[in-house]
């Protein structure tokens, strides 16, 4: 779970009101002894000097909190405009830093409160679960006195004659932020751990609307947006749930959005900025195609010129890296369109057929897009295939899951066997790439093979590459959490719990020391599909986690390979491939 120190503390700036003139402020210090050469502040680097000082000059408009990294050590300061801060290290600890000049109170109180989080942080570890099993006014009553540990300390802080006002008023309104994220999410999570589906009672709902969305001096806390995401879309299921509608749910939402924000959203600014957020998000997910009356829409009644140019140009990148190859829809539904996006050999011609790939991204299942896996297909069509980057409908966590990204992946490829002639497609030899959440669709689409109605085309691919794939998904907490609203059980679903002879050849790569997509489970695989004589490779590459993420690092987020592993495992697929007659060596 994510760390509540980094949901409470993860300051940017605070705006207390967007006129304000900017004053020169500093963070200055001394770090004695220092073993490092540089501190970053806000993520800027700044040196220190031999004599162990830095210096940091900034013209601040309004108060800001900074996070502070120094040796691995973490933590926030607090400055305004105007104002001098002096910082002093002696060790590599929090206990060892010391403040001096303005806002010394403050800054004090944030030092201190990085204890209180490490208990909290704790709490919630070992009983999130538990926590989320109670009712929920019990579930609430628990978070009322969590925020006490943050703000009854403040009682007496702010009897400190130099105590900033300024920093009693945001410190509680980010705490409120978020801790009254989690009351809005408790819904979903109580469904997951006690299979009830409940709804927020209006006092809870009442509650939380203390925290206040529309007020523009909290628009830079951190959890501000973190808050005002769950709140909106707590409103936008409320509304879609009210009215119901035959489209598919992502136009229907959007539709929502421009429907609902204007009378949720007072200020321009605030407005303007709420639905460029999710019309990004909606672009990324669900496409051009998807989007073009959306981002005309938005065009016409956006005020801010920011957020104008913003989607303007993603929307103008994203229409820009479809023009070096083919798209064609392959499914519809509700008025949601899915594309296959093609690209062929420099050297195609329309007289012979080719072997093709059809490349299903990751992202777990919620996340992700065709162009990720464009710089694979080029691969691809450079080694004389036609690849094909799979669009697939994400889940929503409600009435689209896994399942229905599952029926997409089948269905694709029972398309291009359809369509193989106009393709320049070899119908029997269509391979099948996928990692992690795309590992589970591509080894889906043979293990719970569909043959197209009055056809003999079937779904599955004659060749299987997944990389980290999620694939042992019977006890996989997210997957069962993705699949909870519907009530049907994750093994049914699983593929390593329903292999059986007759599956295509396989090759799988995974890192030792996978975190997401654990290697039991693909040795696992491993072993069933050669029990079941089918033909499977296993490669298993140390000190790297999911998606070959080297040990150290956190291999949850954001992919980032170990660039000399990952070659690796390329070569390998293209050896996969070679052996098979794909590539010609």
């Amino acid at each position: 779970m994510k760390s509540l120190f980094l949901i409470l503390f993860s300051f940017f700036s605070l705006s207390l009101a967007h006129s304000q003139q900017a004053k020169e402020s500093k963070v200055i210090g001394m770090i004695y002894n220092h073993t490092d050469k540089k501190l970053l502040i806000d993520n800027n680097v700044i040196p220190i000097s031999e004599n162990d000082s830095f210096s940091y000059d900034i013209n601040l408009e309004r108060p800001t909190f900074y996070d502070m990294v120094y040796a691995g050590l973490k933590w926030v300061i607090y400055l305004e405009p105007g104002k001098t801060i002096e910082i002093k290290l002696t060790d590599k600890i929090i206990s060892a830093v010391t403040y001096h000049g303005d806002l010394v109170q403050s800054n004090n109180y944030l030092k201190t409160i990085s204890k209180t989080n490490q208990q909290l942080d704790s709490f919630f570890r070992i009983n999130w679960r538990s926590i989320h099993l109670q009712n929920e006014s019990s579930f609430i009553s628990t978070i009322d006195s969590l925020k006490g540990l943050f703000l009854t300390p403040l009682d007496s802080l702010s009897k400190i004659e130099d105590i900033s006002d300024n920093f009693l008023l945001f410190f509680k309104a980010d705490v409120d932020f978020g801790l009254n994220s989690l009351i809005i999410q408790y819904p979903e999570w109580h469904l997951v751990y006690s299979g009830n589906m409940v709804s927020l009672s209006d006092i809870s709902y009442d509650y939380i609307k203390s925290s206040d969305i529309n007020n523009l001096d909290y628009f830079n806390l951190p959890n501000y947006k973190e808050f005002g995401k769950h709140f909106i879309d707590y409103q936008l299921e409320t509304l879609l749930n009210k009215y119901g509608d035959k489209r598919h749910y992502y136009i229907s939402k959007m539709d929502s959005v421009f429907q609902l924000l204007p009378q949720l959203i007072e200020n321009q600014y605030l407005l303007d900025f709420w639905i460029s957020e999710y019309l990004t998000d909606h672009i990324d997910k669900s496409g051009v195609q998807n989007s073009k009356k959306y981002v005309s829409l938005f065009d016409s009644i956006c005020k801010t010129e920011l957020y104008k140019e913003k989607i303007k140009n993603h929307y103008s990148s994203e229409v820009e890296n479809r023009k070096d190859h083919i798209i064609k829809t392959y499914k519809e539904i509700g008025g949601f369109i899915l594309e296959a996006h093609i690209f062929y050999p420099n050297d195609f011609s329309k007289l012979y057929k080719y072997p093709a790939i059809v490349i299903f991204h990751g992202g777990g299942w919620v996340d992700g897009k065709p162009a990720w896996a464009f710089g694979r297909a080029k691969h691809f069509s450079n080694q004389g295939m036609i690849a094909i980057a799979a669009q697939y409908q994400l889940s929503n966590q409600k009435n689209i899951t896994p399942i229905e990204a599952m029926q997409d992946a089948k269905d694709l490829i029972i398309w291009l066997r359809k369509n193989a002639d106009s393709l320049g497609i070899i119908p029997e030899k269509i391979a099948a790439e996928g990692w992690s959440a795309g590992g589970h669709l591509v080894s889906s689409a043979a293990i719970f093979a569909d043959t197209a109605s009055n056809q003999a085309i079937n779904s599955s691919p004659n060749a299987l590459i997944l990389t980290s794939p999620a694939i042992d998904l019977a006890n996989d907490s997210w997957f069962t959490k993705l699949l909870s609203a519907q009530e049907i059980a994750p093994i049914s679903f699983s593929p390593v719990d329903n292999i059986s002879a007759g599956l295509p050849p396989t090759i799988i790569l995974q890192g030792e020391d996978d975190s997401l997509t654990p290697l039991k489970g693909a040795k696992l695989f491993n072993e069933k599909m050669k029990t079941s004589d089918n033909y499977c490779e296993l490669w298993i590459y140390e000190n790297v986690g999911h998606l070959f993420t080297p040990s150290h690092l956190d291999d949850r987020g954001w992919p980032r390979p170990d660039k000399k592993i990952q070659k690796e495992a390329h070569k390998k697929i293209d050896e996969f491939l070679i052996n098979l007659g794909y590539i010609k060596q």
